[in-house]
């Protein structure tokens, strides 16, 4: 299976900061000098790591469910050693796995503690993940789909066959792009011999190749990357 995510862009920010220690009964803080503690002296948690878990089969499967592209919004407590020890849910992408999986992921990020003048605290911040949509709205499509020559067995096996037509998979991301190598299938039932769809197939794949292609697009307009199906009329 296709890393969507890579695809469909994870995009990560860190919110607005809280400091979560209240102040003293007296309302001020000092430092160890003894000198107070100003605004400018108090600085919010600084994201240090940020990275996501891998994505699994769940994972792929919600963003292909995912009808729009959607945040999953989290208040992290962020401890004096710039851990995470704490997660809660502020707002859902409206899938629970991914919700889950943003958590599970952003409880391994580190920070730069919050900083009270020269003593490190116990902070919160809101970190928002947004989602894109892996749901296919428009399916990706060649733009210019040039067939190559054909040579002499290519001509034959395609004559034999009644000028068949070749479905070629190819994984197009949200760029147009082709990854990885286009494969012809075979479907189910068909009566091209094997040696003449070896031929057509590989002929089918070359063509393929050497296309141009408008990325898919999810139900909110967004290019993605997406498996496509291509007919090859030979």
């Amino acid at each position: 299976m296709k890393k969507l995510i890579a695809s469909l862009t994870l995009l990560l920010a860190l919110g607005n900061t809280a400091l979560a220690a209240p102040l003293p009964e007296e309302g001020t803080w000092l430092n160890k000098d003894g000198s107070l503690v100003t605004a400018e002296q108090e600085q919010p948690p600084q994201l240090v790591k940020s990275k996501m878990l891998p994505e699994d089969a769940n994972v792929h499967e919600a963003l292909k469910m995912l009808s729009h592209s959607s945040d999953t919004v989290l208040q992290l407590t962020i401890n004096e050693d710039g851990a995470v020890t704490h997660t809660e849910l502020i707002e859902s992408s409206t899938s629970l796995i991914l919700d889950q999986y943003a958590a599970s992921s952003v409880e391994t990020w580190s920070f730069k503690p919050a900083m009270r003048g020269e003593k490190a605290v116990v902070s919160r911040a809101a970190v928002p993940i947004h989602f894109i949509s892996a749901m296919v709205s428009i399916p990706a499509a060649p733009v210019n789909p040039l067939m190559k020559d054909r040579n002499e067995d290519v001509r034959a096996a395609s004559e034999r066959n009644g000028h068949p037509v070749i479905q070629v998979k190819a994984y197009i991301n949200g760029e147009g792009k082709m990854e990885g190598k286009p494969e012809a299938v075979k479907p189910e039932g068909n009566r091209i011999s094997s040696s003449d769809f070896k031929i057509l197939g590989k002929y089918a794949e070359d063509c393929v190749k050497k296309w141009t292609f408008t990325p898919a697009q999810n139900p909110d307009g967004e290019a993605i990357g997406s498996d496509a199906l291509v007919d090859v009329q030979l």
